[in-house]
């Protein structure tokens, strides 16, 4: 009976996988994952102007390669990368509205697809620095399962897959950790991972860190703006006391003058020189005054409550930062370390896989499988053969195909079509 081997012969062209699993090393990355991504048609992206709803959402991109962008109209974004798009729309926007940060990142890829001799064939999510034998994984390999088949091959990309995965997960960790560690401790945020088996790929790191960045900042900016207008404030209700106090002492002497008036009046009185009526009348001037002093002592009263709530808002707000950030510290710790015991299972299960790899003996009876892609190229599309290790671009088309040994391959064609 035929064994489908395809899997374990790519273990034996690559006897560096099994040194890989033997001393637990971090994955190598393909050439296509240490470069930018490169926007295709199909893909959704997320573009955010920072102070303006109106120009934040999600755009697709259509077949001729453009996002229709508010006031800008048709915007070229195929084959450029997200920093790129980003610094084209923030210049592009300056001719309408100025002091707009714009972030743009791809918030879906265009699917993938695998067709032929697969057992799941199909649509498929994108993954930037995926390759043809990753999707061929994750379509269950080749479609005649009543057929003794090696699967150790699909096992291990899966594995190395599920490891890659929770790397970027410890990463991401890691670094909204340090992040969060510089807002407990009032410091700048400046991320240095030591962790080698972190340091895969320059361009997410950079991504990564750039987003958390970009938070921190935020967050900083927030809470010294609400700062400022708690000073601000704070600062008009020191004068507002200051203003009282000062009428209020005013309105001290004019109430002792008016006593004094009161008293002269009442003697006067006793002398007949005085009438009772003004009097009573320099006596309602001094109830008058006296109701003017409550009164402005009263505001004075509310000026000072005011003025101490607001300087307590003020230390409340470094409080609320620490205490934010000292509880999320605390959620990461556990996610964190929930992350590495997964790593270090997948390791072994990776360890386990090799092991069983390399007990296969014989490779005599064997299925050639012949991988080719198409892709889009402009309007027409192309289709040409790929290896194993090719690197898949979004909206690419994978087609599987089962040849018998020695069997030549039969021309592919080439040719566009519309």
């Amino acid at each position: 009976m035929r064994s489908f081997n395809l899997l374990s012969i790519l273990l034996i062209r690559s006897a560096g996988i099994a040194l890989l699993i033997q001393t637990m090393l971090p994955l190598t990355l393909s050439a296509a994952e240490t470069t930018a991504y490169k926007v295709a048609a199909g893909d959704v992206l997320s573009v955010s102007v920072y102070g303006d709803a109106g120009l934040t959402g999600l755009f697709t991109v259509s077949t001729d390669g453009t996002i229709g962008y508010p006031l800008l109209g048709n915007v070229i974004v195929v084959d450029k990368t997200v920093n790129q798009i980003g610094s084209e729309i923030s210049r592009d926007l300056a001719n309408y509205v100025v002091n707009r940060s714009v972030a743009v990142a791809v918030k879906e890829y265009a699917p993938i697809y695998i067709v032929g001799d697969v057992q799941k064939p199909g649509k498929y999510e994108f993954r930037p620095g995926m390759i043809v034998l990753e999707l061929f994984a994750l379509a269950g390999g080749l479609r005649e399962t009543t057929v003794r088949t090696d699967t150790s091959g699909i096992q291990l990309v899966a594995a190395q897959q599920e490891y890659e995965d929770l790397s970027l997960q410890l990463l991401s960790q890691d670094v909204k950790r340090v992040r969060l560690e510089a807002e407990l401790r009032d410091t700048a945020f400046n991320y240095s991972n030591n962790e080698p088996a972190l340091l895969r790929d320059p361009g997410t790191i950079d991504k990564i860190v750039g987003a958390e960045s970009t938070l921190y900042r935020l967050r900083l900016s927030a809470m010294q703006n609400e700062k400022s207008n708690l000073e601000a404030q704070r600062q008009n209700f020191v004068e507002e006391i200051e203003t009282l106090e000062k009428g209020n002492a005013l309105r001290t002497q004019q109430f002792q003058l008016l006593g004094m008036d009161v008293d002269a009046s009442e003697e006067l009185v006793t002398r007949g020189a005085a009438s009772q009526s003004a009097l009573r009348e320099r006596k309602r001037e001094l109830l008058a005054m006296n109701q003017q002093l409550l009164e402005s002592s009263s505001f004075l009263a509310r000026a000072e409550q005011n003025k101490n709530e607001v300087e307590r808002r003020i230390l409340e707000l470094a409080t609320k930062r620490h205490n934010d950030a000292a509880t999320e510290l605390r959620d990461i710790g556990f996610e964190m370390a929930r992350i590495r015991k997964k790593m270090s299972f997948s390791l072994q299960t990776m360890a386990e896989i090799g092991a069983s790899a390399r007990r296969v003996k014989s490779l005599d009876q064997m299925i050639q499988t012949r991988f080719s892609v198409v892709r889009q190229s402009g309007t027409a599309y192309g289709e040409t053969d790929v290896e194993e290790q090719s690197a898949i671009a979004a909206g690419d088309v994978i087609r599987v195909s089962l040849l018998a040994a020695g069997t030549p391959a039969p021309p592919r064609s080439l040719s566009g079509v519309n």
